[in-house]
């Protein structure tokens, strides 16, 4: 169908749809779109259970298609608000302002919809200015990056629409959907060590975008950002601030504790925003898992001195541990199918994968990976997820070290 948007209104598009623009300019989370001679610079696809807002920058004429007119929405004004403009014109203030030779790290809290759609229009933004941004992704449960149950972080080096706009450059595997029990404080940690050692590589970065789950309604929850924020102590705090919910008032309250850092509000409710539902989350995680998958094959390896591990955190010492785990009591549990981190001696990752069969007897192990020939040699270690999946990407269940 031919859609026709005028000037300062916004057509709000849910996938799965095809967009294209035929004539006029439009702004997506950001990024500006013109008509193209190639068909896909001037395209727009958006996947099942998202949202994208269109706004006509001038009168444009738009080709979509989609499975349900319902899909398609016009709103009359931009569906980004004068508070989101203001806090990105604060931002870009900060940045220009910053006199250390480190990047500012920038956190952003809610409860759910809207923090990865503001990461989307601050990095964009930040790009059109020239900034050089990066983003770090923690949600475990909803990787924007790359495979649910790792974390991951990459340069921003285009204006960016969807997760395909990014590439991963560094991953921590943590084998969980999400951080319970001691996985809070590994992710903390881990998200931490992600951001130094990229700061380590990319000295002339000006900006670090860090989206967050919505884990916070519980006491847990609490416990949980506000070891967080304690540990990767993010330069500024944009928080989408909600009377109703004590919780976040409590991690606002710990987070405002740094006398340097700069905690941003954004009070008003968008209407406009997507809200996905649990099965519409579980859909998008499956859809990942198994866009990854499909690239994997079964491999077999000698056992010979491979070492199971399971991560742990030492309160004391407040650090990450390694903790071997005896083949034979694993073998008597659930492990088949369960995720895995194939890693050097040193634990540095080199490939994810399901474990499928250890045969002590024959001496190997069954994989599904996507492990190369001359990797297969430097697995040292094997450090084993809580999650189990099928070679399609579905949940079978959890492993319980």
């Amino acid at each position: 169908m031919i859609q026709e948007v005028q000037t300062e209104h916004t057509l709000l598009v849910k996938g799965p749809s095809r967009v294209r623009l035929l004539e006029g300019k439009i702004e997506v989370f950001g990024k500006v779109f013109v008509p193209e001679k190639n068909e896909l610079e001037s395209t727009i696809i958006i996947p099942s259970a998202n949202n994208y807002p269109l706004y006509a920058l001038e009168p444009s004429k738009l080709e979509i298609i989609t499975s349900n007119k319902d899909n398609i929405q016009i709103v009359e004004e931009n569906t980004i608000s004068k508070e989101w403009i203001k806090i990105k014109d604060t931002v870009i203030g900060i940045i220009r302002k910053n006199e250390e030779k480190k990047p500012i790290k920038l956190m952003v809290l809610g409860l759910s919809s809207g923090k990865t759609t503001l990461i989307k229009y601050l990095a964009n933004n930040l790009f059109n200015e020239g900034f050089k941004a990066s983003f770090l992704d923690s949600d475990l449960g909803q990787q924007l990056l790359y495979l649910p149950t790792t974390l991951n972080i990459g340069e921003i080096k285009e204006n960016i629409v969807s997760s395909a706009d990014i590439k991963t450059e560094d991953t921590i595997f943590i084998g969980s959907t999400f951080p319970k029990a001691n996985f809070k404080f590994i992710v903390s940690h881990s998200c931490n060590d992600l951001i130094n050692n990229f700061q380590s590589t990319h000295k002339d970065s000006d900006i670090i975008l860090i989206d967050s789950d919505g884990w916070i309604r519980t006491e847990a929850g609490i416990i949980y950002k506000n070891f967080f924020i304690d540990t990767v102590d993010p330069d500024i705090l944009i928080v989408f601030h909600d009377d109703s919910i004590e919780e976040l008032e409590a991690i606002e309250k710990n987070a405002s504790k740094s006398k340097k850092r700069k905690i941003l509000f954004l009070k008003e409710q968008n209407n406009y925003f997507y809200d996905k539902d649990k099965e519409e989350r579980r859909f998008l995680r499956q859809s990942q898992f198994a866009k990854v998958l499909e690239n994997f094959r079964k491999i077999s390896i000698p056992l010979d001195d491979i070492k199971f591990i399971k991560a742990g955190y030492d309160l004391e010492e407040d650090k990450i541990i390694e903790s071997d785990i005896d083949i034979r009591n694993l073998i008597t549990l659930p492990y088949h199918y369960v995720i895995i981190a194939l890693l050097t001696e040193d634990s540095k990752l080199i490939r994810i994968g399901l474990l499928f069969v250890i045969n002590l007897e024959k001496n190997y192990i069954l994989l599904f990976s996507d492990l190369n020939f001359k990797e297969q040699s430097k697995v040292k270690k094997i450090l084993l997820g809580s999650l189990r999946l099928s070679i399609k990407g579905n949940h079978q269940g959890y492993l319980y070290l």
